[in-house]
């Protein structure tokens, strides 16, 4: 098996239960829904790291993964996205990760002593990082004052707060997150459930720059080691990835990241040639063929770019394989067109 043998798995079941599913959603049933629902989203937890839930609050039916922070589990809920059956995407708005404002923001409750509260009853104080295109935001419930535990406090006002955004807003542009106990009364402030329509006001109004996925955000890392080492990983001057807990682990011979995407039947990979100008032109020459591999994997359903790295000695594409038989036969495709150009070879992290 492999993970996208897993997804192939997910929708064949998804499919024989999708008309109940839709009509049980239709009449409210949702217990019954959810009882349908169950067994496939166990079996998402075990393949994909992560759960589903389904509605159709808004008039349309609506299948969201609720990902979290997680880039492994990010990346294969987006593969499962793209590999859906085409009568599923044309009934379904497929989510990837929280969209702002899902059916689980809007039924989001908090309780606090004897009161409950829902996102309606938050406020939102925040100031702006022009250099950095972030917000520094904190949250603020009447109830706050009530709980002595600040870490728990801290720890709710950054689920809600992601609950309201969407992963991919909160990924991008939220700096930092705090508590009040009390109101502020000298800075900018709105309602929790008009966040997400404030920042993008914001971004929009300042020219930041947009993401329409959290996996579209970079992280640029510079190691700290000696240049003058030539081995693989080791001669890395500038690392750019969507993946920035995979390179730390790496970087300092950790594996837990490794294990957790083999346990999913995945990998991660990455192509490496030796530099061909030793100029800004290998840069150039390495984006490129990034994009070309990336379209190459993502039109064959078996991998994606995810980043890499410029060294002295070497380039290197770093992926995410979701199927290695087919990861190997079209890279096998494409080192024979490039044969006469560039030498690629390929190691598993």
């Amino acid at each position: 098996m492999s993970a996208r043998k897993n997804a192939i798995e997910f929708w064949k079941e998804f499919e024989k239960v999708e008309h109940s599913i839709r009509d049980l959603l239709n009449r409210e049933n949702y217990e019954e829904c959810m009882k349908l629902v169950e067994p496939l989203d166990s079996y998402a937890y075990e393949s994909f790291g992560c759960h589903f839930f389904v509605d159709n609050a808004y008039g349309d039916y609506e299948l969201t993964w609720d990902t979290g922070p997680n880039k492994t589990t990010q990346y294969l809920a987006a593969m499962v996205c793209q590999m859906a059956p085409k009568a599923i995407k044309k009934s379904w708005i497929l989510n990837a990760c929280l969209p702002p404002l899902s059916q689980k923001a809007i039924q989001a409750q908090v309780q606090i002593k004897d009161q409950i509260y829902t996102l309606t009853d938050f406020m939102l104080f925040y100031t702006a990082d022009e250099t950095q295109q972030s917000w520094h935001c904190e949250v603020y419930c009447p109830g706050f004052s009530l709980i002595t535990n600040t870490e728990n406090k801290k720890e709710m006002s950054m689920y809600l707060l992601e609950l309201a955004l969407g992963q991919c807003a909160y990924e991008a542009y939220i700096g930092s997150v705090d508590f009040l106990d009390a109101p502020k009364m000298d800075e900018s402030f709105c309602n929790l459930v008009d966040a997400y329509e404030k920042l993008m006001d914001h971004v929009e109004t300042k020219g930041w720059k947009t993401y329409q996925s959290p996996l579209e955000i970079y992280s640029v890392f510079q190691p700290v080691q000696d240049f003058a080492h030539d081995a693989l990983r080791k001669d890395m001057k500038f690392i750019f990835t969507t993946h920035p807990l995979l390179i730390e682990e790496t970087l300092e011979e950790k594996t837990d990241v490794l294990k957790d995407l083999e346990v999913k039947q995945g990998e991660f990979d990455y192509i490496y040639y030796n530099n061909l100008f030793n100029t800004r032109e290998d840069a150039l020459f390495r984006q490129e063929l990034s994009k070309q591999f990336d379209q190459a994997f993502q039109k064959s359903e078996c991998a994606r770019v995810i980043g890499g790295a410029i060294g002295k000695s070497y380039s290197y594409i770093d992926c995410i394989v979701f199927d290695v038989h087919r990861f190997q036969s079209i890279l096998g495709q494409i080192k024979k067109q490039l044969d006469s150009k560039v030498k690629l070879h390929v190691q598993k992290f």
